[in-house]
């Protein structure tokens, strides 16, 4: 993983970091009766990137698709976590499941326009990111709680990657 701590100014918040933010953001969107999108982002075949082109290339991509993702970010307070060496977590109120698909999309445009060179890729010339993502309101009886809204994304981004990877999957499973 980076060493977060020597990066200046890092905007890649640590794993404990969104837990926090997923408990402050559940309990606002929960009273406020507003949706709470989750996005789980892994790099497509990142051991095979790593086995080509060593740990210090392999940092700068990481470091690259991550700032890649945090371009896209449309709010001050947004953030991008990292959830392991090659996954990435985002968190979005008030994002309706639309919203949400088209912000799928434009992670992918985004990293895709880092134009990283991976001749080990199995899905692309490029480095590709898959990712899983669900939307529900707090309050709605179908969501049950933070933990299924990871269980959920977390499915959604093994479809993704048992689909070929540099895709994303998500169903309207949740609804207010």
């Amino acid at each position: 993983m980076i060493d977060l701590v020597n990066l200046p100014a890092s905007f890649i918040k640590s794993l404990s970091y969104f837990n926090e933010q997923l408990m402050i953001d559940w309990g606002l969107c929960s009273r406020s009766h507003l949706p709470l999108s989750l996005f789980i982002i892994e790099i497509d075949d990142y051991q095979n990137f790593t086995s080509l082109y060593g740990k210090e290339a392999a940092d700068n991509c990481i470091l690259a698709v991550a700032t890649a993702l945090n371009a896209t970010l449309r709010r001050e307070f947004d953030f991008i976590a990292q959830a392991d060496t090659n996954i990435f977590i985002f968190l979005a109120d008030d994002m309706s499941f639309k919203q949400a698909g088209k912000f799928a999309e434009k992670c992918h445009l985004a990293v895709r326009d880092q134009a990283i060179v991976h001749q080990g890729s199995l899905t692309s010339e490029f480095v590709t990111i898959s990712i899983g993502h669900t939307t529900c309101t707090p309050e709605s009886v179908h969501c049950n709680g933070p933990q299924n809204l990871i269980k959920t994304a977390t499915k959604h981004l093994n479809r993704a990657i048992k689909s070929g990877g540099n895709c994303s999957k998500t169903t309207l499973k949740f609804k207010s």
